[in-house]
C-alpha cells in the first residue's frame, strides 16, 4: 500500500467568494470529514496537491494530512471537482479513516501480458473496465489491481466475476466486462470508379440546318 502526506492548514472561513479568494491565492480550499468528528474546512497548496494527483496518477493511496496546528489525519481523497472549461482545481473532498476500518473504495485495474487473441490470431483488444469498487482493510488497500490477460483468446472476455484478488473483496457487479478480445472488422472492398466517356450529344437544331442546307444544293444543281 502506497502512502503520501500532504500540508494543509486549517481555515475558519468558508463559502464561495472564500473559495474564490484562496484559489486566486493559489490556494485550494478542502474538507476532511468521517471517523465520527466534525468536518475540518482545509487549505491546501494548489501547486503542491497538483504534483500529488501528477505522482498518484489515479493509484490509491492512503494520505497523511499534515495538518497545522492539529494531530496527521489519515485520509482517503473521495471526491475532486473540477472546473474543465478553465482546467482548473475547484475544492478537493478527503475522508478520515482509520487503518484497522473496513473501506469501501476504488482501485485502478492493470492489464498484464498481450492476449494470444491479438498477437497470434490478430484480434483487438477492448478494456472496458478501468477501475472497481472494492472493499477491504484500509492498511491493505492496493495501489492497483493487476488482470493477467496474456491466454485472453479471439472473441473471449473476462467479466469481473472471473476476477480474485487476496485480501480484498469486490464490489462491483459480477456481470460487468473487464476486458475483451475482438474480432477485427473486415475492410470493405474499395468500389473502382467507372468513368464513363461522355458522347457528345446531337444537337437537333444544327442537324436540321445541314438537312436543309443539302436540300437546297440538290435542288439549285
Amino acid at each position: 500500500m502506497n502512502q503520501v502526506s500532504l500540508k494543509a492548514r486549517q481555515r475558519t472561513d468558508t463559502g464561495k467568494q472564500v473559495a474564490k479568494t484562496l484559489r486566486r491565492d493559489g490556494s485550494l480550499p478542502a474538507v476532511v470529514y468521517g471517523s465520527g468528528e466534525p468536518p475540518t474546512p482545509l487549505t491546501l497548496d494548489y501547486r503542491e496537491f497538483e504534483g500529488f494527483l501528477r505522482k498518484t496518477r489515479g493509484e490509491s493511496v492512503v494520505i497523511n494530512l499534515e495538518i497545522e496546528g492539529l494531530e496527521d489525519k489519515k485520509a482517503l481523497l473521495r471526491d475532486l471537482q473540477r472546473d474543465y472549461l478553465r482546467n482548473q482545481l475547484l475544492h478537493a473532498d478527503f475522508q478520515q479513516i482509520r487503518m484497522s476500518d473496513q473501506i469501501t473504495t476504488e482501485v485502478s485495474l492493470v492489464m498484464i501480458g498481450e492476449p494470444v487473441g491479438v498477437t497470434r490470431d490478430g484480434g483487438v483488444l477492448d478494456q472496458s473496465l478501468r477501475v472497481i469498487e472494492i472493499s477491504c482493510v484500509a492498511s491493505e488497500i492496493p495501489e492497483h489491481l493487476e488482470v493477467d490477460i496474456a491466454n485472453l483468446s479471439m472473441g473471449e472476455t473476462i467479466h469481473v466475476s472471473d476476477l480474485s484478488f487476496e485480501n480484498v473483496e469486490i464490489v462491483t457487479d459480477g456481470e460487468v466486462a473487464v476486458v475483451s478480445v475482438l474480432t477485427p472488422m473486415a475492410e470493405e472492398p474499395e468500389e473502382e470508379e467507372v468513368v464513363e466517356e461522355l458522347e457528345e450529344p446531337e444537337i437537333i437544331g444544327r442537324a436540321q440546318e445541314d438537312g436543309e442546307d443539302e436540300e437546297e444544293e440538290k435542288d439549285e444543281d
